[in-house]
């Protein structure tokens, strides 16, 4: 659970889509279970619980940081597959913005 969130920390860190909360400057190896992040663009980042939820292949709650949206994206199942899984996330990631 915590190398596959740490690849997704990974990934939203280096993404031009979205923002790692708290602090981008941050090593992802502080995180373990919850990656905590937002959309850069304000108009996605309103909308993006329920566009990642609606794909219907993870599902993420909805939370705020420093008075804005932000996801928290928790992994918490033990029958965790890294790459498997981390392949669905980024895909869900990188399909919601485009959407």
């Amino acid at each position: 659970m915590v190398r596959l969130a740490r690849r997704i920390a990974d990934f939203v860190r280096d993404s031009p889509d979205y923002e790692w909360l708290p602090d981008a400057s941050a090593s992802p190896e502080s995180t373990f279970m919850i990656v905590l992040f937002r959309a850069k663009d304000k108009h996605i980042n309103d909308e993006l619980v329920k566009r990642i939820n609606a794909s219907g292949r993870m599902y993420v709650s909805g939370t705020a940081w420093k008075g804005e949206k932000a996801i928290r994206l928790a992994v918490s199942n033990w029958q965790v597959d890294v790459e498997r899984d981390f392949g669905e996330v980024k895909s869900v990631l990188e399909s919601v913005v485009k959407s």
